[in-house]
């Protein structure tokens, strides 16, 4: 857990502050949590050690996508160290970098599936519970000390605002060393980044600075392709207007004879 003892926010010009969760605090967690593990225990809820084999019994895992998971990850530690060691071509380590983000992105929406299930199992639900009781008892307004909500059940009703996302968002970084720029950090986007071979939001761009995609086309700030001069064009180069319409002048049909047809409209 850092050492921070609070951390502070603002939302709409109110200051807001998530401290760190005292002893009292996460003995009431503590109790939220065995309240919600044996009531979701006792309603057949699912245990965490049990949901490979629930989702092998459901085909939503098999043997195919476990050698699948496991080759991702080798995969991944092979490229890593090839890459932290170096000597290969700058174009050389550029491609490997890109392919690093590929395996990446397809291992996460592997294990997405699985990670969803597992909110939902009896130590999940548990979990999820304890962490709403710390942020009731941690929000707080920054001026005065005084918590935002009366209770987790007050909390939850309001879960949707912004300075109760945020401040769940807080805690969470607080409690659980979460890295706010994680995917910087990774080792493809440090040296992408290094580079400059991509701008600050690990968007890739050429050596003028402008984004691109993979294959070095052009792309605007919504990521469709442009020509040099920014105008809309198709993935091959076609102009297109903002619909993805060619624009094109067009020609009339002909008839077998090769002469031109009137339009029917």
């Amino acid at each position: 857990m850092s050492e921070k003892k609070k951390e502070t926010f603002t939302v709409n010009e109110k200051e807001y502050a998530v401290l760190k969760p005292m002893p009292k605090d996460q003995r009431t967690a503590q109790r939220v949590y065995n309240a919600t593990f044996a009531e979701a225990l006792k309603a057949g809820g699912l245990l965490r050690q049990r949901l490979g084999d629930y989702m092998r019994e459901q085909g939503l895992w098999n043997d195919e996508k476990e050698a699948q998971q496991r080759d991702l990850l080798n995969q991944l530690n092979e490229q890593e160290l090839k890459l932290q060691r170096g000597g290969i071509k700058l174009s050389e380590a550029r491609k490997l970098a890109l392919d690093i983000r590929r395996a990446r992105f397809q291992l996460r929406n592997l294990i997405a599936q699985r990670n969803e299930l597992d909110v939902n199992t009896v130590e999940g639900q548990a979990e999820n519970a304890r962490f709403n009781a710390l942020v009731a008892a941690c929000l707080v307004y920054n001026d005065t000390g005084k918590p935002v909500y009366s209770d987790m059940d007050d909390y939850l009703a309001h879960a949707d605002s912004e300075e109760a996302f945020t401040g769940a968002q807080t805690l969470a970084q607080m409690m659980y060393a979460l890295d706010k720029n994680h995917e910087a950090s990774l080792p493809e986007n440090k040296f992408l980044a290094k580079w400059k071979f991509v701008d600050e939001e690990l968007r890739l761009v050429n050596k003028d600075g402008h984004l691109i995609d993979t294959e070095g086309r052009l792309l605007n700030d919504k990521g469709h392709y442009v020509d040099e001069q920014g105008n809309l064009v198709d993935v091959n180069g076609n102009p297109v207007d903002e619909s993805g319409n060619y624009q094109v002048e067009s020609q009339p049909f002909l008839d077998d004879d090769g002469q031109p047809l009137s339009d029917p409209e």
